[in-house]
């Protein structure tokens, strides 16, 4: 089983030429494999029954804690604590205050943990923050993109998520990097297609090596992730942005969740279709630069909150100069297998906002250790 794991790590890095088709080794892994399945549940006083707990995410998540409790560590407010906001909206936390991580200070744009609004949307707030890249994985722990591998990267602190999203035959949008499905992703189901597939037969499929950790549907995700942290999104076919942003609507995920796009889909296909003006945007502009001003000079989508470059490409004066005037932020995603924290904080360092990583451990590390000296808390 440890060779078969070992010959899939290489396999997924193999795979990680770019943020589209990633999912390199993981290495640090997350702070105990087995997380608890109460992440998924709230703080002190909320509900506990909101999570992804085991295989099967229950279809009624809602993840976010009851009224007036404040979620679990580095959570933000639950969705109706009164005279609060809810998890998915801008503004203080809930009655209760938030819990470490909630709300903080650190710049003009107010910070709610699992909310776009705020620090996310303002460049003025000089808080960084750390994306585990298909959650907190580990070759011998949570499989990649998993239940368990979402609630490691909650449980170390991560401010976001990244999930690969695909579509089944039957219109149901699915957590899934692959199609044909690879067999290092899944023994069970490995070289069946996605889009052949009913929801109710991906749900089914294990992901490797776990034996209780299966595929999910993108509305458990969102349930689960509501008030937690922002996800972004990698739709791994263009066809499938509009069911992609209808969900994201169904779902109230407006204020957490943001799709991966090019600079040509952000033009092109993004304004045909319903919905799409009230959906966050990260653009992957990689190393071609001169889509910079393409984006902020004939495009101008006020929704395209990020941009995205190779890790080589130094921001260090593009971001503050360019990109933060115009309200965007700057964003990287290494797929190195094992990135230290150092590596990691040198991205910040170069002007990266946000960063990307498969060591969420580091990553958040690299976070905390950047916002400390800024004087951003918490870090």
């Amino acid at each position: 089983m440890r060779t078969l794991a070992l010959l899939a790590a290489v396999a997924i890095t193999q795979a990680c030429g770019s943020s589209d088709s990633d999912a390199g080794a993981a290495s640090g892994g997350s702070a105990g494999n087995t997380p608890d399945a109460s992440l998924g549940g709230a703080g002190g006083g909320g509900s506990g029954s909101g999570g992804l707990a085991g295989a099967s995410p229950d279809a009624s998540s809602g993840g976010s804690s009851g009224g007036g409790g404040s979620s679990a560590t580095g959570g933000s407010a639950g969705t109706a604590g009164s005279g609060g906001t809810s998890s998915g909206g801008a503004g203080g936390a809930a009655s209760g205050g938030a819990s470490s991580g909630g709300s903080g200070s650190g710049g003009s744009g107010s910070y709610v943990k699992g909310s776009l609004s705020g620090c996310w949307t303002d460049p003025s707030c000089p808080r960084v923050f750390a994306v585990a890249h298909g959650g907190a994985w580990a070759l011998t722990g949570p499989p990649y993109d998993s239940n368990a591998a979402l609630a490691a990267a909650y449980s170390l602190d991560a401010d976001g998520v990244k999930i690969d999203v695909r579509v089944t035959k039957d219109n149901v949008p699915v957590i899934s990097h692959s199609s044909p499905i690879e067999f290092y992703e899944s023994l069970d189901c490995g070289g069946k297609t996605i889009e052949d597939m009913t929801a109710a037969d991906v749900i089914k499929c294990h992901r490797f090596p776990s034996t209780t950790e299966t595929f999910q549907r993108l509305d458990d995700v969102l349930g689960y992730l509501k008030g937690k942290m922002v996800v972004e999104l990698t739709v791994k076919l263009a066809k499938d942005f509009a069911r992609t942003i209808s969900e994201i609507h169904a779902q109230g995920a407006e204020d957490f969740a943001f799709i991966e796009l090019s600079t040509s889909e952000l033009q092109n296909q993004i304004p045909t279709l319903p919905g799409s003006s009230t959906v966050y945007y990260v653009v992957n502009v990689a190393s071609n630069l001169s889509e910079v001003d393409t984006l902020l000079g004939t495009i101008k989508n006020p929704r395209a909150i990020l941009y995205e470059f190779d890790p080589p490409v130094d921001v260090s004066t593009l971001t503050p100069q360019k990109l933060h005037p115009a309200g965007v932020r700057s964003f990287t995603y290494t797929n190195a297998a094992a990135p230290s924290q150092a590596e990691l904080q040198a991205l910040f360092q170069k002007g990266y906002d946000v960063v990307s990583s498969q060591n969420t451990p580091a990553c958040v590390a690299a976070r905390k250790a950047v916002n400390q000296s800024r004087g951003v808390s918490p870090p």
